[in-house]
């Protein structure tokens, strides 16, 4: 599987796992005395070989991304890393930057 399509269906993959997060608290805000509109059970079953899937897709991933030189040093994971700190870093300095405006 190339990383593209590995990163498009971790997307979709996680997509519905949200739809069952949705639907299994739907499912738990029926009124009292109604039947639920589907089996909790089964909810939960479906939801847990979908978070199966979704942590065998990511470990692929993972493994990939560590494996993958990029140039410049490093490998793919070292470079996500730093992005996700620049971009944490971006947002504190942009925020002090906005608390020193309003002081």
């Amino acid at each position: 599987m190339r990383r593209a399509e590995a990163l498009a269906e971790r997307s979709e993959a996680s997509r519905r796992v949200q739809q069952l997060r949705a639907r299994i608290i739907s499912n738990a805000r029926h009124q009292e005395g109604e039947t639920p509109s589907e089996d909790a059970a089964a909810l939960l079953a479906e939801a847990d070989q979908e978070l199966d899937s979704l942590e065998a897709l990511i470990r692929r991933i993972n493994l990939t991304n560590s494996a993958t030189e990029v140039a410049g040093g490093g490998t793919l994971t070292d470079a996500l890393a730093r992005r996700d700190i620049r971009d944490v870093d971006t947002l504190i300095q942009r925020t002090n930057w906005e608390v020193e405006l309003l002081a």
